[in-house]
């Protein structure tokens, strides 16, 4: 499903995109959606350690990202992709210059009755080389416990190997809540010429608390 808001209009609410904006904010602002939506996002950007791996965190999970994610994923509302990054897509580039965006992978069967790939949708304004190496066998997450999910590596294969030849490789997922695609997909692509950086949008609040390593940008 694509939908689009009005000009100056909320792109998740359809309300004016000044609504729960002040007179400062009013001036500075250049958004998609309302003051009142926006703030409704836990702004991070700032790297945290998760399984030993410096993850580059732009939001908090919380209640509003899981209902984002989930009509975009479920509802197919791709277009709500664009939110996240509004603003920011710039940013990411001007940070990560001279790397080659790799997805974590979605299951088969999953990107194939959405038609399209969520993660992918989500980073579109980001001007990278993109490419798509990873195959994710048909196992649904959300249905899997805690423990079940730190043995997902064995779902997740390198289809393109060539990916390894590049010196500068940024992973990017939408939530991160066990770390342990993340850390799958490293073993599959690092090398010792290699270096990968890692961007999610979301991460769970267990990894957050006291592990605040730096801010980005």
């Amino acid at each position: 499903m694509r939908r689009d808001s009005n000009a100056g209009e909320c792109l998740v609410c359809f309300k004016p995109i000044v609504e729960g904006l002040d007179l400062f904010e009013l001036i500075l602002t250049n958004d998609i959606l309302c003051g009142n939506c926006r703030k409704k996002l836990i702004k991070l950007n700032r790297i945290f350690d998760v399984n030993g791996l410096k993850v580059h965190t732009i939001y908090q999970y919380n209640d509003i990202i899981e209902k984002w994610m989930y009509q975009i994923k479920e509802s197919k509302d791709e277009t709500l992709g664009k939110c996240f990054l509004y603003g920011l897509s710039r940013q990411i580039e001007k940070a990560y210059r001279g790397y080659v965006l790799v997805m974590v992978p979605s299951s088969i069967d999953k990107t194939q009755e959405r038609g399209f790939h969520a993660v992918s949708k989500i980073f579109a304004s980001v001007d990278l080389d993109k490419r798509n190496c990873f195959i994710k066998d048909n196992i649904k997450q959300s249905k899997l416990n805690r423990i079940e999910r730190q043995h997902v590596s064995n779902a997740i294969h390198l289809d393109d190997p060539s990916i390894k030849e590049c010196k500068k490789i940024l992973l990017v997922d939408d939530v991160c809540t066990t770390g342990s695609s993340l850390k799958a997909c490293v073993e599959l692509l690092k090398t010792d010429e290699n270096r990968i950086d890692i961007i999610v949008i979301a991460l769970s609040e267990s990894w957050i608390k006291n592990r605040s390593m730096k801010k980005v940008f």
